[in-house]
């Protein structure tokens, strides 16, 4: 009979003391999958500062050294898709794996089709391993996994694996897909009414002198970014990017002008949203700027939206849609002398 009390177990002892060394490399890989969870958010943060990386890096190896539980608190299905990369941290050792098999079963509910990445990082499959763990814990291996999955498990199943497709994509459709769909969002909903005063032909006329624009800056900055070794180097973020070209004055434009341009989009979120919603209800605008405002505060003061590229992705996949939805619907009253319709 054993007591919490007890330094080691029996069956610790004549297993070598697997047990202790299996909770000990259980507790690092949560914590290399919780930084990987974090790495995965910041790759989505638009304006995140090198001193508010640094800052959060070091809460995360603070917590680490301390022996404490990271902010960022993994679940079976983050260990499942990061498998491959904490894979390295297991010792080719069949008792500890299939000790470290019987503490993810203690500690999380899979079944077996669920795990592929784990199964093959603790080598579960392996004969070797499954004597081990019918040696130590005198059970089959199969008694870890669960048979039964509620539908809301599998449904996070079924996102944890969209997730780990969308994350695992090569680099450059990564980058293709972020900035086709980070780069549509409500702003869009502005342009017919900003360009229907010089009509449709001009207005395209318009957008693609600004898409070629946009296009040419894109590419300057891809070209600035590669020649620049504090980012490919030293991690660096845009605004040493900026004190590196063009000085610490340029730096402190960027900041402002950053500033300018959150101030105004923020106003006219505010203004657009609270105008919208208080001609469809009684509520007067004011009070919806109010909730609004005190929701963008929660967030801010929760200083992380955990949002991470499949997120991403996905809500602007949505945002795809429903401006294709709202253009299907607008083909309806399609007519040609609107379309030939010319203000200068």
């Amino acid at each position: 009979m054993s007591t919490s009390d007890e330094l080691f177990t029996s069956a610790e002892i004549l297993g070598g003391f697997s047990a202790k060394r299996a909770r000990l490399l259980l507790f690092q890989i949560e914590s290399r999958t919780a930084y990987l969870m974090l790495q995965s958010q910041q790759a989505v943060d638009r304006y995140l500062t090198e001193e508010a990386a640094e800052q959060r890096d070091l809460a995360f190896y603070e917590a680490l050294v301390e022996g404490r539980e990271p902010s960022v608190q993994p679940t079976i299905r983050d260990l499942e898709r990061y498998a491959p990369h904490w894979q390295a941290l297991m010792p080719s050792n069949s008792t500890i794996q299939s000790a470290l098999a019987h503490l993810l079963a203690q500690k999380y509910r899979f079944a077996q089709r669920d795990i592929p990445h784990i199964k093959e990082a603790l080598g579960l499959d392996t004969e070797e391993v499954q004597r081990a763990f019918s040696r130590q814990y005198r059970q089959e291996l199969d008694t870890i996994y669960t048979e039964q999955v509620s539908l809301l498990e599998r449904t996070r199943w079924q996102r944890n694996k969209l997730s780990e497709w969308l994350e695992n994509l090569p680099p450059f459709w990564t980058a293709y897909a972020l900035t086709f769909t980070e780069t549509v969002g409500a702003s869009i909903l502005a342009l017919p009414i900003a360009l229907a005063g010089v009509g449709p032909i001009a207005g395209v006329i318009i957008l693609l002198v600004m898409g070629v624009i946009n296009v040419l800056t894109i590419a300057s900055m891809a070209e600035a970014v590669t020649r620049n070794g504090s980012i490919r180097y030293q991690g660096s973020y845009l605004g040493k990017l900026v004190q590196d070209y063009l000085g610490r004055v340029g730096s402190l434009v960027l900041t402002a002008m950053v500033v300018i341009v959150c101030f105004l989009v923020l106003f006219a979120y505010y203004l657009g949203f609270s105008l919208t919603l208080a001609g469809a209800t009684p509520i007067p605008p004011q009070v919806w700027v109010g909730i609004l405002f005190l929701l963008g505060f929660y967030f801010v003061r929760r200083k992380n939206l955990h949002a991470t590229v499949t997120s991403a992705l996905v809500i602007g996949a949505i945002n795809l849609g429903l401006i294709l939805l709202l253009s299907g619907l607008a083909l309806a009253h399609l007519r040609l002398d609107r379309l030939l319709y010319v203000h200068v």
